[in-house]
Order: C-alpha cells, then sequence, then structure tokens
C-alpha cells in the first residue's frame, strides 16, 4: 500500500492480457464441508424499447431483482475483516472520485453520486436495506433506484474477498455503473444492463490507473483475480433478456472493451 497526501493509494493488479480462468466452484474432491450458497443479483431492468433516442434523462424504476443462477463457494474462515473494510472504503473512493473527476470528459450536466449504504448484513432482515417495499437478501449487491443508493451484503464481500482483494472493487465498480446509468438518457443506456455496467466498472479502474497521479496502483496477480470474479457471478446462458448478466465469455469482453475504450466504449453499440 502506498499514501498519498490527498488520498490514499489504493491496489489493484490488472496486467498482462485477459484470458479466462476456471470458475472456482468447489467441485474438488477436498471441497470444504461448509459450503454457502450465494444467489448472484441483478439489477434494476431495462425495458428493451429503451434503445429509442430522447433527450430526457431517466432512471430505472423496477427494483432490482434476483437472477436465477447460483454459486456456491467454501468459505475459509480466513478473510481480514479489517483489510476487507479497508478495500471496501477505498474502492468507494475511487470510483467516487474518478466518476467525480471524469464525468464532465463524457456527459453535460453536473456528477450526482449514489447514496452509499455500502456493506449490510442480509442475514439481519431487521436492519437489512429496503429496495421498493421489499428486504435486500443476502449474498447480493445492489444498486437500487428507490432512494438511488448502493449497497452490498457482507456475506458476498467476505466469500468473494477469498478470490483476492480485487472483488471489492469490482463489485463496487459494478454497482456505481448501475448508478451511473441512471443518469443518463435513455439512448445512452443499453439493453445489455448488466454487461454495461461490467463494462463501466472496466472503465473506472482503468482510468483510475491511468490518471496521473494514480489512484489505482497495479500489482501483479489481480488480474486473474477479476477473471475468477467474473466468471463467479456470470450466468450460464449468454445475454437474452434485460437483466441477464451474461455468460463469462460476454462478461469479460465487456470488462475488456471498457479497459480499451473507456466509457466511450461502454455507450451503446458496445456488443449489440
Amino acid at each position: 500500500m502506498k499514501s498519498s497526501p490527498f488520498a490514499r493509494i489504493v491496489t489493484l493488479a490488472l496486467v498482462g492480457s485477459l484470458s479466462l480462468a476456471a470458475c472456482g466452484n468447489g467441485d474438488g474432491d477436498d471441497e470444504a464441508d461448509d459450503v454457502e450458497t450465494v444467489i448472484v443479483t441483478g439489477t434494476p431492468e431495462a425495458d428493451a424499447s429503451s434503445t429509442a433516442p430522447t433527450e430526457t434523462t431517466t432512471a430505472p424504476t423496477t427494483p432490482t431483482t434476483t437472477a436465477t443462477e447460483e454459486m456456491t463457494i467454501a468459505p475459509t474462515g480466513e478473510v481480514d475483516e479489517a483489510e476487507l473494510a479497508e478495500d471496501i472504503q477505498f474502492a468507494q473512493q475511487v470510483t467516487d472520485e474518478w466518476w467525480a473527476l471524469h464525468w464532465n470528459d463524457f456527459f453535460s450536466g453536473d456528477y450526482t453520486p449514489p447514496n452509499v449504504v455500502g456493506l449490510y448484513d442480509g442475514y439481519d432482515e431487521a436492519n437489512a436495506p429496503v429496495c421498493f417495499g421489499e428486504v435486500l437478501p443476502p449474498g447480493n449487491a445492489f444498486y437500487c433506484p428507490d432512494g438511488d443508493y448502493v449497497a452490498w451484503d457482507k456475506t458476498l464481500l467476505e466469500l468473494g474477498y477469498e478470490i483476492g482483494d480485487s472483488w471489492p472493487y469490482l463489485i463496487i465498480a459494478h454497482e456505481w455503473g448501475h448508478a451511473i446509468q441512471a443518469d443518463l438518457s435513455m439512448d445512452l443506456q443499453s439493453v445489455q444492463y448488466e454487461l454495461q455496467a461490467d463494462c463501466l466498472a472496466g472503465a473506472v479502474l482503468y482510468g483510475a490507473a491511468r490518471d496521473n497521479p494514480p489512484t489505482l496502483e497495479f500489482e501483479a496477480g489481480d488480474e486473474k483475480e477479476i477473471v475468477d470474479g467474473l466468471n463467479f457471478i456470470a450466468d450460464e446462458a449468454p445475454w437474452g433478456m434485460s437483466g441477464d448478466h451474461g455468460d463469462s465469455f460476454e462478461r469479460i469482453e465487456a470488462f475488456n472493451l471498457g479497459r480499451t475504450d473507456g466509457v466511450p466504449g461502454c455507450l451503446p453499440g458496445m456488443t449489440n
């Protein structure tokens, strides 16, 4: 870790060319007995008709929904809670600061960050956040247009952190991408809503590393963590309707497009 007079420099490795890695789903003989199932969520669905150009800036009006795919991870119990909390804080900071700095490079008007509910415990229903009257469940990360907030469940981030410390950066940049989508006119929102958020996440993380001074510093090894993470949260089938996340190939391709082409590459036409 490095520090700066203005902000703590966080580390994220994205070196070499993006490549597919096997999805770690605990199929081995030495799989732990305590296997927890995590439901991977979608974000507010975009109407397929949203591709029609319009001058009106709109936000999604439907609640975050839960995808049908599940992923299983065998917890090791080796997550350092203090380090995870630090990475969550820095991921939020880096993502927000990058959009604040670069919003007007791509869009008119002012950048408005989402409210950050942040980490919550989905098993504690009495205190979990509510989106459109429904309590957010465990094992999920959300952008909720009802309240314009982002939130990520403790279980999801702890289990994913076992993949590596790049995990919270990927999850937070992705959900922040949905908040950005909500502030765009409909003609700038892709019907492939989840893939566009992946692309925006890639644009932010690589963009932050390219800034002068950078707010992300690459270290060897984390690129594979990001690929593994995208594999874990991918659907088994390719994108087919709004709300689908897309398969591993599509998710990695979308993230890589943000890496190479930045935000402009994420606007409609990127994967259509």
